[in-house]
């Protein structure tokens, strides 16, 4: 397994195929995409897990974390967050933040994110601001 920078193309296609398979592959495009930093893990040379990452002063948003269905719970949208984690305490960022599906809230929780008050429903998701912070 590999974490790096991943072609943004790709990124498109898993972000379509996991994300919105009933929408064609502009639907999943960013309108700040070209601002972003797309991460993916890669298992032999095949990309199965991508995030992008926004940078904001001191605070990062991360986006459209998604793993290949076929390659779902064995670890690799884990390991991303740990990459991200590891990365924000490395540069000493202020905070990790992202839109959580509501019924994916838990998985940020385990990597100490809290959930905010900020909720909202896009195209037909219910969503939650989850937010780690590196303030003490």
């Amino acid at each position: 397994m590999t974490i790096t920078e991943a072609p943004y193309n790709n990124v498109l296609q898993l972000r379509q195929q996991v994300m919105y398979p009933d929408k064609d592959i502009d639907f999943v495009k960013l309108a700040d995409d070209d601002k972003g930093l797309h991460i993916g893990v890669f298992v032999a040379n095949e990309l199965v897990s991508v995030m992008s990452i926004f940078m904001n002063g001191r605070d990062v948003q991360f986006r459209k974390l998604a793993t290949r269905n076929d390659m779902q719970n064995k670890g690799y949208a884990s390991a991303l967050m740990k990459w991200l984690i590891d990365y924000a305490k490395d540069v000493k960022l202020d905070r990790l933040w992202c839109n959580s599906r509501a019924n994916a809230v838990d998985f940020y929780k385990r990597f100490g994110f809290e959930e905010t008050d900020e909720r909202f429903t896009k195209d037909g998701y219910d969503f939650v601001v989850v937010e780690k912070s590196f303030l003490k």
